[in-house]
Formats: C-alpha cells, sequence, structure tokens
C-alpha cells in the first residue's frame, strides 16, 4: 500500500510542478516514474500492473471518442487513406527496424507499433481548433478507426505468432467475434445505456460494467486485454452515449493518464546511443513518410492542398496502441527492455511534438513547398456577384434562398462531396478553404457583391477580412468574442444564438399567439430580427 502511495503521491507532485511553470504533464510524468523506479521506490510488477490498468481504461476511452457515424460523409476517403497509410508506414517499419538490426520478430513488432497515430492527442487538437466536424476532421477520425481495428486484428495474431498457424488461426477467430459482438453492442446496448442519463453516477457503472464485460471476454478468448478495452469503447461510441458518458469519464481519464505515463516512464530503462539513434530513426520514418503518404492519398480522393497535408501532419506520431503492441511484446519476452525503450521514446517524442508540427506557421511553410498546390485553379470572371464560404448545414439554406432570388453565387468549400453536388447542379464552385489567399484570387472576393462565411471557425476568415476590404464581408460567429474580433476587421458578425433566439420567437409567436397578438404581451421576448447589413448598427456586435 505504501508503494501505491508514492506512485500517486509521484504522479501529484509530477502534475503540480507543471501547472505551476505551465510545462507539459507527459515529459514530468515520465521523468519522475524513471527517477523513483532508479531509486528503488516502485518495483517492476507494480509498474507493469499500473501501465496494463491505466492502458484499458485510456484504450476504452479512445474507443468512445471514434464514433464511425461521425466519419459516414467521408467513410470511402478514410478507408482508402487508412489503409494505404497503415500498409505503407508498416511495411517501410518493418524493413527500417530490419536495417537497424533488429530481428525479425522485433522488426515485425516495430512496424505494426508505427503504424498507429494517437487518438488521445488528435481528437482534442481537433475540439480545440473547432475542426472535428470538418471534413478533414471526419477523415483523420476515419483513419483512426481505420488504424485502431487493424491494430486490434493483427495484434493477437502478432502475439500469437510463435505458436504456429492453428493459434493464429484461432486468435482471429476470436478478434473477430468480439469485434462483430462490439458492433451488435452499438445497435442493441447503447442505446438502452443513454436512458440511464438522468443518473450520471449510473451511467457511469453502466459504462465501466460493459468495459469490464468486454475485457472479460477478451480474457477468455485469450486475447490481449487492451482489444477488450478498445472494442467496449466502440460498442459505446454512438451519439448520444458517447456525449453523455464523456463528462463522467473525464476525470477517471485525467487520473489514469497519469498513471500510464508514470508507470511507462518506470519501465524505460537508461538509453544509450545506439537506441537514441534507433529511436530517432523511426520518429523520422514516421514523421516524413506519413504526411507524404496521406497527403498524396487523401489528395487523390477529393481533398485539396491544404486540409490534405493538415491531416497528414496531424497523424504523424505514434499512439497509445503502439506502446499497447510494445508492452505485450515485452511481457511475452519476444521483444527486449531495450526494443521497448526504443519504441517508447519513439511515441512519446512523436506524441510531444504533433501540437508543434500541426501549428499555423509550419502549415503555411510545408505548402509553400508543396509542388502542386494550387496550380489546377483558375480565376474565374464574375463581378457584382456574391461569395458563399461554406455549403454545408449553415450554408445551404442560403445557398438556394440566393439562387432562387436570382444572385449570381460562387460556392467555397473544402469538402469534396459538396463540391461534387453542387457542381453537378450546375453552381459556380472554387474547391478550397477560406484561409487560402489562392482560393479568394479564383473566387474573386475584391470584386464581389457580398461575400458570407457560415464556416466553423470564425478566425478563419482574418485572410478573406483582409483581402476585401471594401467589400461586404458578413461572418457567422458564436460568442461575442469573435463577434468583437470580425467587427475590429471590418466585417459584420452574425452571432448565431441571437439568430437562433429570433427564430424561435417569431415560431412562438406564430404558433401561440392569438388574434391580433401583437407577441408584446407582458413576459413576451422582444422583436429581434436581423437587420439588412447597411442598416445595422456596427456597435452592437452580438445582434
Amino acid at each position: 500500500m505504501s508503494q501505491i502511495a508514492l506512485f500517486l503521491g509521484g504522479a501529484v507532485v509530477a502534475h503540480g510542478i507543471a501547472r505551476r511553470w505551465g510545462l507539459p504533464a507527459t515529459p514530468l510524468l515520465l521523468l519522475a516514474g524513471f527517477v523513483m523506479a532508479r531509486a528503488g521506490l516502485l518495483p517492476p510488477d507494480l509498474l507493469q500492473d499500473a501501465l496494463v490498468l491505466g492502458l484499458t481504461f485510456l484504450l476504452f476511452v479512445v474507443g468512445v471518442e471514434l464514433t464511425p457515424r461521425r466519419v459516414r460523409a467521408q467513410r470511402t476517403a478514410a478507408l482508402r487513406v487508412g489503409f494505404l497509410q497503415f500498409t505503407t508506414l508498416g511495411l517501410l517499419g518493418t524493413l527500417t527496424s530490419l536495417a537497424l538490426g533488429f530481428d525479425g520478430l522485433t522488426a515485425l513488432y516495430t512496424g505494426l507499433a508505427l503504424t498507429a497515430s494517437s487518438t488521445l492527442v488528435i481528437i482534442p487538437l481537433l475540439q480545440q481548433r473547432r475542426q472535428l466536424f470538418e471534413p478533414y476532421g471526419r477523415l483523420v477520425t476515419g483513419v483512426l478507426l481505420v488504424q485502431d481495428v487493424l491494430i486490434i486484428l493483427l495484434m493477437p495474431l502478432l502475439i500469437r505468432l510463435p505458436g504456429g498457424w492453428p493459434a493464429v488461426l484461432a486468435s482471429l477467430a476470436g478478434t473477430t467475434a468480439l469485434l462483430a459482438l462490439a458492433f451488435l453492442a452499438q445497435r442493441s446496448l447503447a442505446p438502452r445505456l443513454a436512458r440511464l442519463h438522468a443518473d450520471e453516477e449510473l451511467l457511469l457503472l453502466g459504462g465501466l460494467a460493459v468495459l469490464f464485460a468486454f475485457v472479460g471476454m477478451a480474457h477468455a478468448l485469450a486475447l490481449p486485454v487492451a482489444a477488450g478495452a478498445f472494442l467496449a469503447g466502440v460498442a459505446l461510441s454512438p451519439f448520444p452515449v458517447s456525449g453523455l458518458l464523456r463528462g463522467p469519464l473525464t476525470p477517471v481519464v485525467v487520473f489514469f493518464t497519469a498513471i500510464f505515463f508514470l508507470a511507462l516512464g518506470g519501465l524505460l530503462t537508461v538509453p544509450g546511443p545506439r537506441e537514441l539513434v534507433h529511436a530517432l530513426v523511426l520518429v523520422l520514418v514516421v514523421l516524413v513518410v506519413t504526411p507524404v503518404v496521406v497527403t498524396a492519398v487523401a489528395e487523390r480522393s477529393g481533398f485539396t492542398a491544404r486540409p490534405a497535408l493538415e491531416a497528414g501532419l496531424l497523424l504523424s506520431q505514434t499512439s497509445e496502441l503502439s506502446l499497447v503492441v510494445a508492452l505485450h511484446a515485452l511481457l511475452l519476452g519476444h521483444i527486449s527492455p531495450d526494443s521497448f525503450s526504443v519504441l517508447a521514446l519513439a511515441t512519446v517524442a512523436t506524441m510531444v511534438l504533433t501540437p508543434y508540427l500541426t501549428g499555423e506557421a509550419r502549415l503555411n511553410a510545408l505548402l509553400r513547398l508543396h509542388p502542386l498546390a494550387g496550380k489546377d485553379m483558375e480565376e474565374g470572371t464574375q463581378s457584382n456577384h456574391i461569395v458563399l464560404l461554406g455549403c454545408g448545414s449553415g450554408g445551404l439554406p442560403l445557398l438556394e434562398t440566393l439562387l432562387a432570388a436570382g444572385e449570381e453565387v460562387v460556392v467555397i468549400d473544402d469538402d469534396p462531396e459538396i463540391i461534387t453536388r453542387l457542381r453537378q447542379g450546375g453552381v459556380a464552385c472554387v474547391h478550397g478553404t477560406a484561409s487560402d489567399p489562392q482560393v479568394l484570387r479564383v473566387a474573386r472576393v475584391e470584386k464581389a457583391m457580398l461575400v458570407g462565411s457560415t464556416i466553423r471557425r470564425p478566425r478563419d476568415n482574418q485572410i478573406l477580412l483582409e483581402s476585401a476590404p471594401q467589400v461586404t464581408v458578413l461572418v457567422r460567429v458564436f460568442d461575442e468574442e469573435d463577434a468583437l474580433w470580425v467587427e475590429e476587421r471590418g466585417g459584420i458578425p452574425v452571432l448565431y444564438s441571437a439568430a437562433a433566439a429570433d427564430e424561435f420567437n417569431q415560431w412562438f409567436k406564430a404558433t401561440f399567439a392569438g388574434p391580433g397578438d401583437t407577441g408584446n404581451r407582458p413576459g413576451a421576448a422582444p422583436d429581434t430580427r436581423a437587420q439588412h447589413p447597411e442598416e445595422r448598427p456596427r456597435s452592437d456586435p452580438g445582434e
């Protein structure tokens, strides 16, 4: 018990230092685990058990976040990108490991470990940047799901490979059965669990019961515990149960993330020059190969250069599943502790580098090196037209209204499915993003009568607002801060919360107001109907 107290105390100290000095917690947790293990405070058995426990809960959360329905619109592209990225990186990782002097089995484990990208890193980044539901965000989520399912299928086969083909086939049958059960539970069990939304504690207990049931079945089928944990999450990934579980699971995730990284640090050995070189080579393979393959395949699937490259950069890291592969190989004696440390160092390094490498400055610098970015775009000839940025659920009704009024409209969107449908309907389109100056030039925004932007992130309109200072630009925003930001740059913000309230007020008055009732009775909401852009007071950014 005292060792567990020391273990948790180390996690508290590492997190405290990270918050006090504004540092990332992951390196400090790894360092704390490493120092405590070297001092003899944490025995190897405790570290291994803690790592397995932490991974079990983390993979459950990973599965919950990977909702298949979220990627339905980009399903074909995700399958194509995910499969080609997985096979290319797995093959190159295996060949690179053999060239570094690894034995055949270790090289296979290394190749499989390099194919996984981190859901725990990517999904929070997409949520933070409001890109989770953009086309490229859906593509990335789909690729993560493809990667994880392939690893869950292949990892048991690799583990049982030394036992011969009968063991491999038995493992494949068990994994397939558990995978089928997970997708069956999505339809039958998840909706029933969502009915517990009124009782958060009961909902959490129900989710954990599903987790331990799948873990128990994985153990009975002689499969890795990690496979059961991940598939339990997939079983509960459909909306709304995934959203309902996210709240009560958050403190659990924080707790087990700390345990996971501290235990991982304790299991690392002191890397020598050879191990550091090997880890660096593997990091370079991931960082160089993944963006090239993902960008090329995504562009072939209809994406433009910018979102394709952004997807490639986001997927350029190894993940928690990489550590699952390495840990099981270590516990079975299939790889050495030094090889485990090499994989762990490569994983941690790429996970830590991802937020930096996917920053706007790095993305723009790489786009300038792209040999084909924007080369196939021809500038239009329109003038005094209307440009509509974004034509999803928010922009399509506006497009229909403008076309019905006989206006000449040019649509800018980065979703290849939307662009294809609009072009089939005879609508003038430019395939690209609002943050690409060349896309704006092709759409001739500087010659437009009006520009309306319904893209998800209002601040992606900065280049637009700078490019067309004399043009009336309406920008959809979601809060007062973004509204003020748009106004300061000469745009006219349209606050959607106010618009939604206005629609509700009009519906309520039309539905429930009696004859002669003007809607101004006591307690009635005031009329907040939007004004024409030229009549709208610029001093009120929230209207």
